[in-house]
């Protein structure tokens, strides 16, 4: 059977504007809904395909323009809703603040070396990362960063434990012999404790595991801003 798919605008009484998307589609359960914006997840819907960034793509687009998305569904093949409001511009002018000013040129400030091999996460992460202020230069491989890091300096590492050409250990101890100190996340579909102590032993800060909460990448990125 055909899908529907129904788009409303509307302008509240508290000076924003609404956009509506709903869909009778697959839906989304009620174990999936609170993390539906999280980069890399895609909950059931695996059947789908895709990495699951295009939610969270969606969100920082949307926040960018000082907006806020969310998402409701009465669960499984029961369709979705998506519902994107932003302030008039009138308000969105009004309403900007020197703190809110100060925390973008602080990211902007921040200089990122992104390796990671697989070329759509390397692009979506580089966007995303580039969407909250940071200046990323991505690599796909040891070869390709070591190239990158000989001809701009940065002060964050985030790279992937398995790239092509060796691992991120391999990386995070050439770059170190070779330069002043930097920060270093680690990235990988592994998180035992061993795998843990393997990229601390590295040199790395900090052991992420896939699928990365961006907000939790971002958070730890910012200590960088804190530090300096």
């Amino acid at each position: 059977p055909k899908g529907r798919l129904n788009v409303r605008t509307s302008n509240d009484d508290h000076g924003h504007f609404r956009v509506e998307v709903t869909d009778s589609g697959v839906g989304i359960d009620a174990d999936s809904l609170p993390k539906i914006f999280d980069a890399f997840e895609q909950g059931e819907r695996v059947r789908s395909g895709g990495l699951g960034l295009g939610l969270a793509i969606s969100k920082a687009l949307i926040e960018t323009h000082k907006g806020h998305l969310a998402a409701c569904s009465e669960g499984r093949d029961k369709g979705s809703t998506f519902t994107a409001v932003f302030p008039l511009s009138e308000q969105a002018n009004g309403a900007t603040s020197t703190d809110a000013i100060a925390a973008p040129a602080e990211r902007r400030s921040l200089r990122i070396l992104l390796v990671e091999d697989h070329e759509d996460t390397n692009r979506s992460l580089t966007q995303l990362l580039r969407r909250r202020g940071y200046h990323v230069r991505p690599a796909h491989n040891i070869a390709k960063a070591l190239d990158v890091a000989a001809r701009h300096e940065f002060d964050v590492l985030v790279s992937d434990i398995g790239l092509p050409d060796g691992t991120g250990v391999d990386l995070m101890r050439q770059l170190s012999a070779s330069r002043r100190p930097f920060f270093g996340i680690a990235l990988t579909g592994y998180g035992m404790e061993d795998d843990i102590q393997r990229s601390h032993d590295g040199g790395f800060n900090h052991h992420l595991v896939k699928p990365v909460d961006l907000n939790r990448l971002d958070s730890i990125i910012q200590q960088v801003v804190v530090a300096r």
